[in-house]
């Protein structure tokens, strides 16, 4: 098997060390870097609905940027309301994170987008969308994750 990206993100990826429920973080490993979530809602074991961490560097630190100096917000109005004490601008104040469907199938966790009309589904689609009123298509993660770390890294090199 042929490994890709950075030695220490593939042997960190699929640690899973607690029961998912509302609030566990969850890293997800990319070629080099680290994004981080956390479960908002469980549906089943299956099904979760999940939000990305809005990070920030910590400006309190002397260097205010670094690998390991990071804060975590849950709102971009907690992010503004940390950046306006240090005279940042900060975000726009109508942004929000956007809440995504993860679903495991195949032994991987996989995004579910569920649509509503007919736009472009195949003949099996078009059953689901006349039988329940909808139909999901999956896509993969862009990496793999691990629950109940919550593990942010960016990789200044790239």
């Amino acid at each position: 098997m042929k490994w890709y990206g950075n030695l220490t993100n593939r042997l960190e990826e699929g640690r899973q060390f607690e029961e998912i429920k509302p609030g566990t973080d969850i890293t997800m490993y990319l070629w080099s870097d680290r994004h981080c979530y956390y479960v908002t809602e469980v549906i089943d074991k299956k099904h979760i609905k999940v939000r990305p961490w809005i990070v920030i560097a910590d400006h309190s630190k002397p260097c205010r940027m670094g690998h390991q100096d990071w804060l975590y917000f849950k709102t971009y109005k907690e992010a503004n309301d940390y950046l306006k004490s240090f005279g940042f601008n900060g975000y726009r104040e109508d942004l929000e994170t956007i809440e995504e469907d993860w679903v495991y199938r195949y032994n991987k966790w996989m995004r579910m987008f569920r649509y509503t009309e007919e736009n472009y589904c195949t003949d099996r689609e078009k059953k689901s969308l006349e039988k329940k009123g909808y139909y999901d298509r999956f896509s993969d993660l862009s990496g793999k994750v691990s629950f109940g770390v919550r593990d942010y890294y960016y990789d200044w090199e790239f």
